[in-house]
């Protein structure tokens, strides 16, 4: 895979009539690492994801995409290199799981092509990363939350972009899911591909991130390795004092409860 490189240039996006929710941001994205996008509600952490995705447009700066503003290219052409996993679904399509799946094949079929066996392979593939495959026939509407998140995922592996951006996409999973999804994220980074997620979680960034963008009030405060970016200083003034970082045998941070004056 040729290497590829995303990058927010003092990116400022602002609501129409409201204030900015971020302001003068630089991010730089490179193939081969994870990066996990932290912060607190309302700290932008969604809206970076699709203003990198190009389904934002910038009030200010600019998204490059191997040089090439995101926003000049075609909705065909962004699908065809940038994958992005929202959340949930507004609405859910009357479709089966492998249909649904299939539909990120689309990007490089266009209008007029139908999908060939190549296409179905790589839908069934993706499935099969994302162990919903026994959900196939399945419509998409009785899955349950975590399940049709792991399908959202498969359909943007189905896609084979370079670039994979996901919107906390182990949210509504159990554990186990949280692990396999981050593995297997984690696993695409390393062969090549741009891959960032926001979460809530901060030890699970700590463990699986190359690198951890912290967002406060809509700025950049740090994009740095794990150790680096949630510093006691850090942690202290985004999540507050109540948390303690301590390091495991590794040396990356460990974020728990700080134990209060007087708790038993």
């Amino acid at each position: 895979m040729v290497s590829v490189r995303l990058r927010a240039e003092r990116l400022a996006l602002r609501y129409r009539g409201g204030p900015s929710v971020l302001e003068d941001l630089d991010l730089d994205l490179s193939a081969g690492e994870l990066v996990a996008v932290v912060g607190l509600n309302g700290a932008g952490k969604s809206t970076l994801l699709r203003a990198l995705a190009g389904l934002l447009p910038a009030a200010d700066g600019r998204v490059l995409l191997d040089g090439t503003a995101v926003h000049t290219l075609s909705a065909q052409a962004r699908a065809q290199r940038i994958a992005f996993v929202p959340q949930a679904l507004a609405s859910l399509p009357p479709t089966t799981v492998e249909r649904f799946v299939l539909g990120g094949r689309y990007a490089h079929l266009g209008f007029l092509r139908l999908p060939g066996p190549h296409d179905h392979a790589t839908a069934r593939a993706a499935l099969a990363q994302t162990d919903v495959t026994r959900h196939a026939e399945r419509p998409l509407a009785e899955l349950s939350g975590g399940e049709r998140q792991r399908v959202l995922v498969a359909r943007a592996l189905a896609q084979q972009a370079a670039v994979l951006l996901c919107d906390e996409p182990v949210a509504a999973f159990d554990l186990p899911h949280q692990l396999e999804l981050l593995d297997l994220l984690a696993e695409l980074a390393r062969s090549g591909h741009v891959v960032a997620l926001s979460t809530h979680d901060l030890n699970l960034a700590s463990q699986y991130a190359d690198r951890i963008a912290v967002l406060h009030e809509g700025r950049l405060l740090v994009a740095d390795t794990p150790a680096r970016a949630l510093s006691p200083e850090t942690v202290a003034h985004v999540w507050g004092r109540r948390l303690r970082v301590d390091r495991d045998d590794q040396g990356r941070p460990r974020i728990t409860p700080a134990r209060q004056p007087g708790a038993s």
